[in-house]
């Protein structure tokens, strides 16, 4: 193999390593992007479990209260009433407290995943732009010592 052969060899295996790596970048920029929307579809779920827990424990407390009231003989009035009313509106609170900061979180997630995405996209341009330049500066080299004028050699 002469050495003209062999620099065409490396050449192309370089072009050929610079597309596979651009490649290779934005399928895993891609990848990375479908990561972060499955945990933030997780966190949806976990929103949805939040809901049915606090709802649990709004039926707990008005089925205690009403039960309280019953055993006693009372009805539920009064400063009684508003106690179980400020409890309630307090669970919700809670409630809602909990879900902004996983709907903040969700957010961020969808944020990382476009960047992932534009990041992969980007990586794969660079690529091929570089194995473009190598392709070019490989056949100026080439032409330059083994071409038509062989002005090198």
């Amino acid at each position: 193999m002469g050495v003209e052969t062999a620099f065409l060899a490396a050449s192309a295996l370089q072009v050929g390593n610079q597309i596979g790596g651009a490649i290779s970048a934005n399928a895993q920029g891609k990848l990375q992007a479908k990561q972060y929307q499955l945990q933030s579809r997780q966190m949806e779920v976990q929103k949805d479990i939040i809901s049915e827990q606090y709802a649990d424990k709004r039926r707990a407390l008005h089925g205690n209260a009403v039960a309280t009231a019953a055993k006693n003989g009372v009805k539920i009035s009064g400063s009684v009433a508003d106690s179980i009313s400020q409890s309630l509106t307090q669970l919700g609170i809670e409630e809602s407290y909990q879900k902004y900061g996983i709907s903040a979180e969700q957010n961020n997630l969808a944020y990382k995943s476009k960047i992932a995405k534009i990041q992969g996209r980007q990586e794969m341009i660079n690529g091929f732009v570089n194995a473009g330049t190598t392709a070019l500066s490989s056949y100026a080299t080439y032409d330059y010592y083994w071409g038509s004028g062989k002005k090198g050699g």
